[in-house]
C-alpha cells in the first residue's frame, strides 16, 4: 500500500526513509525507492551507527542488489529536534512511519518533517476507535480527540489493556507505562528528557487528520490497517 504510493511517484525524485531500520528493517522503503528509479535515496534513524540495526539494514540492502554507494545514511536523527534541517536536506518524498505515537511532541515532529519535505510525505500513527467496549467497561475517545497515555487512569488502562491483549497480544503496561514508573522497561522520561520509545498518544482518525492539516499538509490518500494503524499520503501545501 504505502510502497505503491512511493513507487508511483519516486522516479527521478529524491527520497528519504526516516526510522526504517527499526524492527530489523521490515518496513524499510529505501529499496522500494531505488527500484522505482529514485534519483537519490537515504536512510535516517535516531539510532547511532553502533546500533545492530544499521548493519542488518545494510545487509538487507545488499541482498536486494543495492550497495552502500547507492544510498546515503544519517544517524542520530531526531525529528523533534530543532536542528533537523541542518542535519537533513530537503527531499522530494519523505517516508516516516511508526514514529509519531512514540513522541511527546508529534506536532513539532510534523512541522519539522514539513520543513524537509519537497512535496510528498508518507506517514502514519496508531489510532484509537471512537468507542472501545469490553468486559472491563467502555472507553470513549470521540471526534478529533487524542488520548494522552501518561495521563490515563486505572479504569481506562484496564479497558485498553484488554483491548490490545485480545487484538494483538500486547502488554499495554510495557508500551504505555504508568506515569512516574521509572522501573518500567520504557519509562516516559530519560535523564536527558522525554523518551522516544513508549507510546505517548493515541489519536482518533479525525484528530490525526486535523493535526496533519494544521502542520501544512493535505491528505491525498489514506489506508487504515486493522482499525489501528492509519497511513496517509500527504502533499505539502
Amino acid at each position: 500500500m504505502f510502497h505503491d504510493w512511493i513507487t508511483a511517484r519516486v522516479a527521478g525524485q529524491s527520497f528519504i526513509d526516516i526510522g526504517g531500520i527499526g524492527e530489523w528493517s521490515v518496513n524499510e522503503t529505501v529499496g522500494t525507492a531505488l527500484r522505482g528509479g529514485a534519483s537519490r535515496a537515504a536512510m535516517a534513524d535516531i539510532a547511532g551507527f553502533e546500533s545492530p540495526f544499521w548493519p542488518h539494514f545494510h545487509a538487507r540492502m545488499a541482498e536486494r542488489g543495492f550497495g552502500r554507494d547507492r544510498y546515503d545514511n544519517y544517524d542520530r536523527v531526531d525529528i523533534v529536534a530543532g536542528d533537523l534541517t541542518s542535519r537533513l536536506p530537503v527531499f522530494d518524498i519523505v517516508h516516516s512511519t511508526g514514529i509519531l505515537y512514540h513522541l511527546s511532541d508529534p506536532a513539532r515532529a510534523l512541522w519539522n518533517l514539513r520543513r524537509i519535505t519537497g512535496r510528498w510525505l508518507v506517514t502514519n500513527t496508531i489510532t484509537i476507535p471512537d468507542v472501545i467496549s469490553n468486559a472491563e467497561g467502555t472507553l470513549r475517545c470521540e471526534g478529533s480527540a487524542a488520548l494522552f497515555l501518561p495521563g490515563i487512569g486505572e479504569a481506562e488502562r484496564a479497558v485498553l489493556r484488554l483491548h490490545y491483549q485480545k487484538k494483538f497480544g500486547w502488554d499495554l503496561d510495557m508500551m504505555a507505562p504508568r506515569a512516574g514508573d521509572d522501573a518500567a522497561p520504557m519509562p516516559y522520561f530519560l535523564p536527558d528528557g522525554p523518551s522516544p520509545w513508549p507510546y505517548w498518544f493515541l489519536f482518533t482518525r479525525a484528530g490525526f487528520l486535523g493535526l496533519l492539516r494544521a502542520a501544512g499538509f493535505a491528505v491525498r490518500e489514506e489506508f487504515c490497517w486493522e482499525d489501528h494503524a492509519h497511513f496517509v499520503l500527504c502533499e505539502k501545501i
